[in-house]
């Protein structure tokens, strides 16, 4: 009997439980919002923010979700604050929604707790839910979905439609649950059961009519995305050290005691709730896993399964004892706030972290938007730039992102390195407009590509520090003589 059914039912013991999974909820959201106050914005989610200057409904990289909530939130609250706080709102739903699971899988009443607590104690989690990246949204959505469909009777199938939908809004990897659900006919009697009836019908018809205006774009756009990440997903480049950190970050990424017990737990499935959430949190497991033996994959790939996981874990801990159950789920959050309280201190007076990546994603971008705008002014007096608003081909779209929103630049075209949003924009300088070059040292021809029949002028170069590193490059180049091209759309 989960949540939806047993309103009526709470005892005071439930009523603390459910007091404590909000608590927890909050109090992770806030723990991570200080771990990563006074930091930069990370490049993808400048990128992301850029993109969010133009809603559409679909994006180069990733589904229109991410620039959306951005797009709502920036506009309310200005700085980073203002870019992350949807996401610090997901990751606490996702916590939430961990612990409804986890009351669908299990009737001993600290298994939400127990789910919650491993839920929030997910280092991946915590990233995610911190910063503006897809995962943060996908993580809410997958989880609210799998807690819906878990024991979906009748109407319950139209809300499970809207959390796939919204799920396939922020990330493409949520239409694994198609192929899960597809395997449950064959293992679930009581979905073929359910299958007799409208609702899974008229719930799947909701989750596509949601995600139409993405597949619509799509079409339109030759199918650019799905594409970019399908390939993306199967590049065929693997090696040994790929696949050991492949390892290395599921187990990272999900904490050890969600993923060996919830792995564990799921794979002894029973019950059909049971046997619905194994094949929604499993699956992307597999996929990842299989696509990691043929390349490169990011450690974040399969984290939408990650409260899935800890759900299960929590409801297999509840099995337990209380000595063993708890130092599980206590300890695994315990030792997440000393990461957080660890991390966040080495963004504000690194040590064991200067000079690493760690710190040098997080900062420097604000420095860079400042000397990039310094620059800009010096040298659009060689040529025929305009100052205040230059148009600029940037290094890299991470370089783009970071110029938007720290340097004000409003009119960017490709970038020099690999295609992006950028590109699907298009937009070029003015005829015989001049035009700047910010980033880092062009390689081989791709300016000649982007910009041919210009002449180039002299560059500014600069180093970019941060707690007394060297943190990253800075190269302004003036170009004269455009070949001309369309006018450009400047961002609002």
């Amino acid at each position: 009997m989960g949540y939806h059914r047993s309103l009526t039912m709470v005892t005071p013991r439930r009523a603390r439980i459910v007091l404590a999974v909000a608590a927890l909820a909050a109090g992770a959201a806030l723990a991570r919002a200080l771990a990563f106050s006074g930091t930069d914005l990370y490049s993808d989610e400048a990128y992301y923010w850029l993109w969010a200057q133009r809603p559409a409904a679909g994006y180069f990289d990733h589904p229109p979700l991410v620039a959306w909530l951005i797009a709502l939130s920036s506009r309310a609250l200005p700085g980073e604050i203002g870019v992350r706080l949807p996401f610090l709102v997901c990751g606490a739903l996702t916590v939430v929604f961990a612990a409804l699971l986890a009351r669908e899988l299990s009737e001993d009443a600290r298994a939400p707790l127990l789910a919650a607590l491993l839920a929030a104690a997910a280092p991946m989690m915590s990233l995610a839910g911190a910063l503006a990246l897809p995962d943060a949204p996908l993580a809410a959505a997958y989880t609210a979905a799998l807690w819906l469909i878990a024991r979906a009777r009748g109407r319950r199938w139209i809300a499970a439609g809207v959390a796939v939908g919204i799920a396939l809004l922020s990330k493409y990897t949520a239409a694994l649950l198609a192929p899960a659900l597809l395997l449950l006919v064959l293992w679930d009697r009581e979905l073929r059961e359910e299958l007799r009836t409208p609702w899974p019908w008229l719930g799947a018809a909701v989750a596509v009519a949601l995600f139409g205006p993405c597949l619509a774009w799509n079409a339109r756009h030759g199918w650019i995305s799905i594409r970019f990440q399908l390939l993306h997903g199967f590049s065929g480049t693997a090696t040994a050290r790929s696949m050991l950190e492949y390892v290395a970050g599921q187990v990272a990424g999900a904490g050890p005691v969600a993923l060996t017990v919830g792995v564990a737990a799921l794979a002894r499935a029973r019950t059909a709730a049971w046997k619905r959430v194994a094949a929604a949190a499993l699956l992307p497991l597999a996929v990842t896993t299989y696509s990691a033996l043929e390349g490169k994959v990011e450690a974040n790939w399969p984290a939408l399964a990650y409260p899935a996981l800890a759900a299960a874990a929590g409801a297999a801990l509840a099995r337990f004892s209380r000595r063993t159950a708890a130092p599980l789920a206590w300890g695994s959050l315990a030792l997440m706030l000393a990461i957080l309280f660890a991390f966040g201190v080495e963004q504000r007076s690194p040590r064991l972290l200067a000079g690493t990546p760690a710190i040098e994603r997080f900062h420097g971008w604000r420095a860079l938007g400042g000397a990039a705008r310094r620059a800009a002014e010096a040298r659009c007096q060689e040529v025929a730039c305009d100052a205040r608003d230059p148009f600029v081909f940037p290094g890299n779209y991470q370089y783009a992102g970071e110029l938007a929103f720290y340097g004000g630049f409003r009119r960017l075209g490709p970038a020099a390195e690999r295609e992006s949003q950028l590109d699907l924009w298009g937009d070029r300088p003015r005829p015989g407009e001049g035009f700047l070059f910010i980033g880092q040292d062009p390689q081989g021809s791709a300016l000649e590509t982007l910009a041919p029949a210009a002449e180039a002028g002299r560059a500014e170069r600069s180093v970019i520090m941060w707690a007394g590193r060297r943190v990253r490059d800075l190269v302004v180049i003036p170009f004269a003589r455009s070949s001309g091209g369309r006018a450009t759309s400047p961002l609002p």
